[in-house]
């Protein structure tokens, strides 16, 4: 296949096809983004209407172009279930293979998809769909477009010049400084330096806080940030695709991922100054030498070599400072980590501020050079487990497809149907009217309803308002749903195995360019081999009456001894029966028994089988005489009468 390939499909042209290659460069790149379910870029190519590019990406995936779905009414009917399992999708990924779904007579792939959405539902059934949602909430593909951290802490000093121009071009200076050594840099600006060498030709500089590194050392090595900030960048991430994968009892390496993440960076915010404790540990300590001096007694010279600054303390009391500043010492080591004395004996105790200088560099040498061989270990760690950390992340991502469509069929309380030869209903609902049950609280009135190759042609009649077209919509949910395999709004069903859905309906226009458009899409509708549900609302509605039964008499005569099933809504029952007195057509209506105390209709919505039901549109009428007001009333009540 190539990319001209796609002309095949009805409305694609040259220019369509040449929009497409300069957005993708070539075929492979444009069937890979297809095959991954990225069908954004091609809903956004200009001129491309977002059905035709669902079009073209169903063509590419294989399934040919839809021809199931035959009229503008029964294409409505889909793209509103579509919407509705979009709801429960979360990511962009779940959203686009939704978009992609569509009803197909192949048995294998509706059993595969039925197939999926049970087993995603055993999975999950203990389980919080609202907490799974909340955490897709925060799920996306793991960003590749990282956005440098600088660090002006520390820098690289290159011995040669070609290194520093290679580090430049890898852009290892949007992470921190770089420079040759030529340039003879200020070490002391940075408590950490990285000094890659190639032939040590060159003496480096020296300090506790330089590390030496050879340039032929893995890019990581040298600059360890340019891996770790994918993965510091996407931590959030990574996060919530753990905890979901925890909650979905699914294995995962990413928890060891998230803890190296975490363990390279010292928590220097709460790191307490070195100047601090040892200011606090000397306060104490003179505390401590002025009680002991005062309880010791000076005697003869002990007071005059107290007294002579020329001289050394009294043993006495140089016991008493030793003994102290040992004790200091070791608190200090203790509350620091780093064995030193930073304390001058005299009264009070001086501060040595140049020892705790060097301590201070040593240290943070020292942190650094821990930080850094973390980084390293880290670096290692990762570059071996990317692509399983990808391909998890990646799993989460489309698992959040089965995710949604389970969600959906929990929800609406949906079931699996059986596809086969005829139509059995036990429970039926339309989905608007499960979801006004669900979010009100109420109780719907579901169908049973009952077709077969007996009985293939049904003449609908009852009531106005009283769920004709409900019923009819019902019918095409179920049958669309079913060719899906996402399960259907029923207690149970049986639907026929069906390659095309027809619906015509009485909200279209009436204009002579309608009737036109209506003609060239309904006459199909009758001929071929393909198996049809076939659902007519009031023909009559949209042309004239005698037209419509002349239509409508015909029609049944091409379709009544086929694998088809048809369903018309209609007013004309007794005049269509006259005309078809030779065929099998049977007659059910939907009758309204009265008015409730709201002046709402009282219907049994589920038809009455073999049955001719009357219009009643005196009900109807009932119900606007007790509605209204005068002087309209009076009219109302004038026309009821005649009932």
């Amino acid at each position: 296949m190539k990319i001209s390939d796609i002309e095949n499909i009805k409305g694609v042209g040259p220019k369509i096809t040449q929009k497409i290659i300069q957005t993708y460069q070539d075929y492979d790149n444009f069937k890979e983004s297809i095959e991954n379910y990225e069908i954004d870029k091609l809903m956004n190519i200009q001129g491309l209407s977002n059905k035709k590019a669902l079009e073209i990406a169903q063509y590419i995936l294989g399934y040919g172009e839809n021809n199931f779905i035959k009229t503008r009414q029964a294409q409505k009917i889909y793209d509103e279930i579509i919407d509705t399992i979009l709801k429960f999708a979360n990511t962009t990924y779940a959203k686009n293979r939704i978009r992609l779904m569509m009803p197909t007579n192949n048995i294998d792939m509706i059993k595969d998809t039925n197939k999926l959405i049970i087993d995603t539902l055993n999975e999950t059934e203990d389980l919080d769909y609202n907490y799974i949602s909340k955490l897709y909430a925060n799920i996306k593909p793991l960003d590749d477009d990282i956005n440098p951290s600088f660090d002006d802490t520390y820098a690289i000093i290159c011995e040669d010049y070609d290194d520093y121009l290679e580090f430049i071009k890898r852009g290892y200076n949007k992470y921190t400084d770089i420079y040759p050594i030529e340039d003879h840099p200020n070490i002391d600006d940075y408590e950490f330096i990285l000094y890659v060498y190639n032939e040590f030709l060159i003496e480096p500089p020296s300090g506790a806080n330089i590390i030496s590194i050879k340039n032929t050392a893995e890019e990581y090595e040298i600059q360890p940030n340019s891996v770790l900030e994918y993965y510091i960048q996407n931590l959030k991430i990574l996060e919530n695709v753990y905890t979901l994968r925890k909650y979905l009892k699914k294995d995962s390496i990413i928890g060891d991922v998230i803890n190296t993440i975490k363990s390279i960076n010292p928590d220097k915010e709460n790191i307490k100054p070195i100047e601090t404790t040892v200011e606090e540990i000397k306060d104490e300590a003179d505390a401590i030498i002025n009680a002991q001096i005062k309880q010791i007694n000076l005697v003869g010279d002990e007071v005059l070599q107290l007294l002579n600054a020329d001289e050394d303390m009294p043993p006495k009391i140089m016991k008493i400072y030793k003994d102290v500043l040992n004790d200091a010492c070791q608190k200090l080591a203790d509350e620091t980590g780093i064995l030193f004395d930073p304390f001058i004996i005299q009264y009070p105790l001086k501060i040595d501020y140049n020892e705790i200088k060097r301590v201070n560099e040593n240290m943070m040498a020292t942190i650094h050079l821990n930080e850094y061989e973390k980084k390293i270990n880290a670096c290692s760690i990762l570059s071996e487990c990317k692509k399983q950390i990808i391909d998890e992340v990646d799993e989460i991502i489309h698992y959040d497809y089965q995710f949604a469509l389970a969600a959906f069929y929990k929800k609406y309380d949906l079931s699996i149907a059986e596809i086969g030869d005829k139509y059995i209903l036990d429970g039926a609902l339309h989905l608007k009217l499960k979801e006004d049950e669900i979010e009100n609280d109420t109780s719907m009135q579901p169908v049973m309803y009952n077709l077969d190759d007996e009985n293939n042609i049904i003449l609908l009649t009852g009531a106005n308002s009283g769920g004709k077209t409900t019923l009819l919509e019902t019918l095409a949910q179920l049958n669309i749903m079913a060719h899906m395999g996402i399960g259907v709004c029923a207690k149970s069903a049986t639907i026929a195995h069906t390659d095309e859905v027809y619906y015509f309906t009485k909200r279209q226009s009436l204009n002579a360019g309608a009737f036109e458009t209506f003609l060239k899409s309904f006459i199909p509708a009758a001929v071929g081999d393909m198996r049809k549900l076939i659902l007519i609302d009031e023909l009559e509605s949209i042309t004239e009456l005698e037209a419509a039964i002349k239509i409508i008499t015909g029609f049944i005569q091409l379709i009544e001894d086929k694998d088809n099933y048809a369903i018309i809504v209609t007013h004309m029952a007794p005049e269509i029966l006259k005309q078809t007195k030779d065929l099998n057509i049977r007659v059910d209506g939907i009758e309204a028994k009265g008015l409730d105390e709201n002046y709402n209709l009282i219907v049994d919505r589920n038809p009455r089988i073999n049955y001719l039901a009357k219009s009643t549109p005196e009900l109807i009428l009932k119900r606007v005489y007790e509605k209204s007001q005068q002087p309209q009333k009076d009219i109302y009540k004038k026309i009821l009468d005649k009932f």
